[in-house]
Formats: structure tokens, C-alpha cells, sequence
């Protein structure tokens, strides 16, 4: 175990390649799948935005983990800026799941207001990740690329899926406590990025947030299937 700093990178030359770090291939592409079911598995509940908005993060989400997983693999071609797609894609994805949440906001003119300020902040939080990728030698620290997208995507899975989890989960139906319980499943990651907690060379800090990150995205679709249920239940509609 280290603690503090990372292990090598593991390497390996299939075809005469000069590739790195295949386990953080495996796990994300392990995740994109995950997802990807999910958004199926979403695409056949109920057409109103609240299930949409979901399929289109559970389908976004999956493809900035390919994309990361490249980033990984091909870092010796790459470098930094083979991650900077999925960085990207790590911003908008969450978007989505603010939408998803906000579409069932009671106020209208509050709902208005929030998403107003869901747009704005993603719109800084992309143009200040593109800034650092612009004016930060990310080759020193490459984590500061990941800051403004991490504050970001705090900001606003804290409020939807935090607050208003717990609120519709007492306002709606108890199903909406799998996204607030999402939230602390998700806490850990936290913990082993920051720390750089690394079990083994072969199961690193990146390998077991993979882990919670797959807990976390079953929580999300039980979250959403629980209100699926409820409606088909109820023979409510959402307007």
C-alpha cells in the first residue's frame, strides 16, 4: 500500500505499442457499460424530461469514461492533453442530471431560476477548465485540470441530488432516497483521490473509485426506476 503517492505505471507493448496503465482501461470501459445499460434500461420507463435528461447523462457519462480510458492507455502518445476530452465530457454530463432533478421542481418560477443557474454554471465551469488547459502547465500538476470540473460537479450534485433527493423522497415517493444515499456512497472517492490511497499497483486509487463510481450509478438508476415505479403505480404524470 502507498499513501501520499502513486505506483509506476504499469506498462505493456501489445503490436509493438507503448501503453500504460491497462487496468484504468478496464475499469472505465467496465463503468461506460454499466452506464450504458443503465441509459437502456432508462430509454424504456416513461418519455417525460425527467427520465430523459437521465438516459442522456447515463449515455454521456459512459462515453467520458471511453475517453478516459484512452487518455490512460495512450498517455506516452497523448500526454495531458488526451484527457482533456473526457475532463470535458466530466462537466456537461452532470448537467444533465441537474436538469433531470429540477424537472420536478413544484415552483415554476423558482424551477426557471435554478435552471438559469445550472446553465451559467456550466457554462463558467467549461470556460475556466478550458482556461487552465490554456494557461496552466498541467504536465506539473495534471490534477489541476480536474478542479474547476470537481467544485462544479460538487456544487450541483450536492443541491439535486443531496437536497432535493431527500425533499421529493418526503414530497414524492421514498424511491428519491437512492440519490441523496448516492451522495455519501460517493463520498469515499473523495477521500482516496485526495489522500492518493493506493492498495496495490494493480488496484490503485483509480481502480477503487471505479468501484464506488459503479455503486454510485445503481444508486442513480434505482433512484429512477423507484419514481418509475411509483408513477406507473399512481397513473401519475409529470407535466
Amino acid at each position: 500500500m502507498l499513501i501520499g503517492e502513486d505506483f509506476p505505471k504499469i506498462t505493456f507493448q501489445p503490436f509493438g505499442l507503448d501503453l500504460v496503465e491497462p487496468n484504468a482501461m478496464i475499469g472505465d470501459l467496465v463503468i461506460a457499460l454499466v452506464s450504458w445499460y443503465f441509459a437502456y434500461r432508462v430509454s424504456k420507463m416513461v418519455s417525460t424530461p425527467f427520465f430523459r435528461y437521465w438516459k442522456y447523462f447515463f449515455i454521456l457519462f459512459g462515453v467520458s469514461f471511453i475517453f478516459g480510458g484512452l487518455g490512460h492507455l495512450c498517455f506516452n502518445y497523448w500526454g495531458v492533453p488526451g484527457k482533456y476530452p473526457a475532463w470535458l465530457l466530466g462537466i456537461i454530463a452532470p448537467y444533465f442530471v441537474e436538469r433531470a432533478m429540477l424537472s420536478l421542481f413544484p415552483n415554476e418560477k423558482w424551477k426557471r431560476i435554478l435552471i438559469r443557474i445550472s446553465q451559467i454554471k456550466l457554462i463558467v465551469a467549461f470556460a475556466g477548465t478550458v482556461a487552465v488547459f490554456m494557461f496552466v502547465d498541467l504536465d506539473v500538476d495534471p490534477g489541476k485540470g480536474l478542479r474547476t470540473s470537481t467544485i462544479n460537479t460538487a456544487i450541483g450534485l450536492l443541491f439535486t441530488l443531496g437536497y432535493l433527493g431527500a425533499r421529493y423522497a418526503k414530497t414524492i415517493t421514498a424511491g428519491f432516497r437512492y440519490f441523496w444515499v448516492s451522495v455519501l456512497v460517493l463520498l469515499p472517492t473523495a477521500f482516496l483521490q485526495s489522500m492518493k490511497i493506493n492498495l496495490s499497483q494493480y488496484f490503485d486509487r483509480n481502480d477503487a473509485s471505479h468501484v464506488f463510481l459503479i455503486l454510485g450509478l445503481t444508486f442513480y438508476y434505482m433512484g429512477v426506476k423507484k419514481y418509475a415505479d411509483w408513477l406507473k403505480k399512481s397513473n401519475a404524470t409529470e407535466e
